[in-house]
């Protein structure tokens, strides 16, 4: 239980390689011990292996998170243990949206939250909602995302829970860029940063100032640049490879606005070749579109 708590709390710092350290430990365990809650609300072999999975998806790892996501998802399943399933099918879901496979992380997170709200899991609801809506805002499908992130920061302002840091306020914002609501995703954005700063979560900091980033250059803002560049720095020391290469496409993207091809195609090329070692096929069919575009 201990070493559960403990990976958590680095993983919610962005300790991610310690965090996977940690939580391998307890994937370790073998025989009856995987089905053991030892005293708590969840089983702790199941637990860890979707948290690891949440770990490994933020290093680019993505076959191992998926994996061990499912693995926790059919212990949950075998044990009929609703919270238990819960935590594996979220995290399931994540890899999948990090990964940019759209589809798969839909079918997942609509499971996952018609559970929570069958066995009324209060504390899933809006986690849940947030990624399922951002899943639906990268497809395309704004109508259908932008009421459940709303309902989900509303419920993160009125219980806030930080095992993953301003991660409903990041979904958020991406759900309004996506949207073109562009003050409404700024909002959010200064927010996420502001709180994760605060708490001292890296790596949720690092997504925030990508999504900064992602902001101001839609918005034509000048400190666009600078939010990209600390997010690289911030990501690359914390191993975040699906980050790193996010904040690559973002500068080709605003170099490419701004007319200096030499730096786009740099960036372009790194983010290209980092999509396409993760298997991230969304995100490389965007970068490949730009790159192909360049005169």
């Amino acid at each position: 239980v201990a070493t559960t708590n403990l990976g958590e709390t680095h993983g919610a710092r962005g300790d991610f390689s310690v965090a996977a350290t940690l939580l391998e430990r307890n994937v370790a365990l073998e025989g009856d011990l995987r089905s053991e809650r030892f005293g708590s609300p969840v089983i702790h072999w199941a637990n860890s292996g979707a948290d690891l999975a949440d770990v490994l998806s933020q290093l680019g790892r993505f076959d191992e998170a998926i994996g061990h996501a499912e693995a926790a998802a059919r212990i949950a399943e075998a044990a009929d243990h609703p919270f238990t399933l819960y935590q594996g099918l979220i995290d399931l879901g994540r890899a999948h949206l990090r990964r940019g496979d759209l589809p798969r992380a839909t079918r997942v997170l609509e499971r996952c939250l018609d559970l929570c709200r069958t066995w009324q899991i209060v504390v899933g609801i809006p986690l849940v909602a947030a990624t399922l809506g951002t899943a639906y805002a990268l497809a395309g499908r704004a109508d259908e995302a932008l009421p459940l992130v709303a309902g989900a920061v509303e419920e993160f302002r009125s219980r806030q829970t930080h095992t993953w840091p301003a991660f409903i306020l990041l979904c958020a914002g991406m759900t309004y860029l996506s949207a073109g609501r562009i003050d409404e995703a700024a909002s959010h954005a200064r927010e996420a940063l502001a709180l994760t700063r605060r708490l001292g979560a890296r790596g949720s900091e690092a997504h925030a100032l990508c999504l900064a980033g992602d902001v101001a250059s839609t918005g034509g803002a000048a400190d666009a640049e600078g939010y990209y560049r600390e997010a690289l720095a911030l990501a690359g020391e914390l191993g975040m490879r699906p980050l790193v290469a996010h904040c690559h496409l973002g500068l080709g993207r605003l170099y490419r606005r701004m007319g200096k091809r030499e730096p786009t195609h740099e960036h372009l090329t790194t983010a290209t070749t980092m999509y396409r070692e993760m298997d991230m096929r969304f995100w490389l069919e965007q970068a490949e579109a730009i790159m192909g575009a360049l005169p």
